[in-house]
């Protein structure tokens, strides 16, 4: 089993689940980095394991700090996991690179990471943020997070690419508008 392999198996595990939003990450960083290879994949794959390991209860999901928390704590994770399984150093340094700052992106590379999240976010878990969080969270706050999730989005192109899915979610959620 490569690392790669590998790295889904410790994300899956520790999620108690696959989650498409992983796959379709992986789909998006190959699209925006042609020649990705495999520190992006696994940097894709596991982008959010902090969240499995330290769990999602009652965060606040915007709170900059709680985000750059999490995104410092999710490199830190994935240095571990490489280095128990025998990745080289520069697969390491790039992993913890990109990690780092896929809440708010920085070089090319981590703007890729940041997007791709963005796009599988509107693909795999905005359906759930709309119909089911929203009953508890209310209208206002969940538009909040779809807004951030889409203005976050590091160039016009990639905006494009995701716009029908934000607009849908957006439009689905005015059922919980008062």
């Amino acid at each position: 089993m490569n690392l790669y392999e590998k790295t889904i198996a410790f994300v899956d595990k520790s999620f108690l689940a696959k989650k498409p939003h992983f796959e379709r990450t992986v789909f998006w960083i190959e699209k925006f980095i042609p020649k990705a290879t495999e520190a992006h994949k696994i940097a894709a794959y596991a982008h959010d394991i902090e969240r499995a390991i330290k769990g999602e209860k009652d965060r606040d999901y915007l709170n900059p700090n709680i985000l750059k928390s999490h995104q410092e704590a999710g490199a830190e994770i994935m240095e571990k996991f490489l280095k128990e399984n025998g990745a080289d150093n520069q697969i390491i340094a790039t992993v913890k690179h990109l990690i780092s700052q896929h809440e708010f992106g920085g070089d090319s590379e981590q703007n890729a990471l940041m997007d791709a999240d963005s796009l599988s976010y509107f693909e795999t878990n905005a359906q759930h943020f709309v119909e089911q969080r929203a009953v508890k969270e209310g209208y206002a706050k969940i538009k909040e997070k779809l807004d951030w999730m889409f203005n976050r989005i590091s160039s016009p192109e990639r905006k494009n690419l995701a716009k029908a899915n934000y607009k849908k979610w957006l439009k689905a959620l005015e059922i919980y508008k008062k």
